[in-house]
């Protein structure tokens, strides 16, 4: 990805829900802080949720793992029903505003869209497009472009200074006692600069969504969608939190990892 680079997006429901509301979609849907991953602090997330976000580190180990993944799917095959909305990342750190379209379009028949919506105007033009059309659109579509930089800028918080990453997270800490739950703990943010377009940023954003009784992973960085089984309405936020710790046990010196969950308001 040498071409366009913009500012990282903050995973911050704050952030995130002012991005899409400046995009003109109606806030019956909201994005909200998963605090943790034991039933009690999922139970915390209003229900029903209709997609996840999850921000984690781009480490070796998890290079290597997804090379792996994508030659045995390419061997084996795989599931992946044609209502998925999928579109590939070519512009350097759009990843967070990948990850909320993902979410939106694969969920675009519960929305409620303002009269002249910029997001739903780009949906509807690129329904029809392939991943890599879908790519090149949004690469000269500056409404989205100005949108999120206006949003990346108004994220200024320790973690840019703390580990140049491209979010102010939540830290993951994974114990092998099995009596000790893994938990998000959240760091305090003061107001710092963000970064600059040239800073490397190693912190990735992916979505989780439900799409004709199935859970899939819709990363930009990779060819396709991945299907990771079955889902439910009910179940989707649960479902997906297994998926994201799957991310953690790969990377179990880790501690950059943030999961963000789209409920009804």
């Amino acid at each position: 990805m040498e071409g366009q680079r913009w500012l990282p997006l903050e995973a911050n429901p704050e952030v995130t829900n002012q991005f899409l509301k400046q995009l003109g979609l109606h806030p019956n849907w909201q994005f909200v802080d998963v605090y943790g991953m034991d039933p009690e602090l999922l139970s915390m997330v209003p229900r029903p949720v209709c997609a996840v976000l999850l921000l984690f580190p781009i480490t070796e180990k998890y290079e290597v793992f997804r090379t792996e993944e994508e030659e045995k799917i390419k061997s084996q095959g795989q599931d992946v029903t044609s209502s998925v909305y999928f579109m590939k990342q070519t512009i350097s750190n759009a990843c967070g505003t990948i990850g909320l379209i993902h979410a939106i379009a694969n969920n675009k028949d519960k929305m409620n869209f303002e009269s002249g919506s910029t997001l739903k105007k780009f949906l509807e033009e690129s329904v029809s497009m392939s991943p890599e059309e879908r790519a090149r659109y949004l690469e000269n579509y500056d409404a989205i472009r100005v949108t999120h930089e206006t949003s990346a800028h108004e994220g200024q918080t320790e973690y840019w200074g703390l580990n140049s990453g491209s979010c102010a997270c939540l830290a993951n800490t994974l114990t092998a006692e099995p009596h000790r739950q893994s938990y998000f703990h959240a760091l305090k943010a003061t107001n710092v600069e963000a970064p600059s377009l040239d800073e490397k940023v190693d912190l990735h954003f992916i979505a989780l969504v439900h799409v004709d009784g199935h859970l899939y992973e819709l990363d930009g960085r990779k060819p396709f969608p991945i299907n990771h089984g079955k889902t439910s309405d009910e179940t989707l936020l649960e479902d997906a939190i297994e998926v994201c710790k799957k991310f953690m046990e790969r990377d179990p010196d880790e501690l950059r990892f943030n999961a963000i969950a789209l409920s009804a308001a």
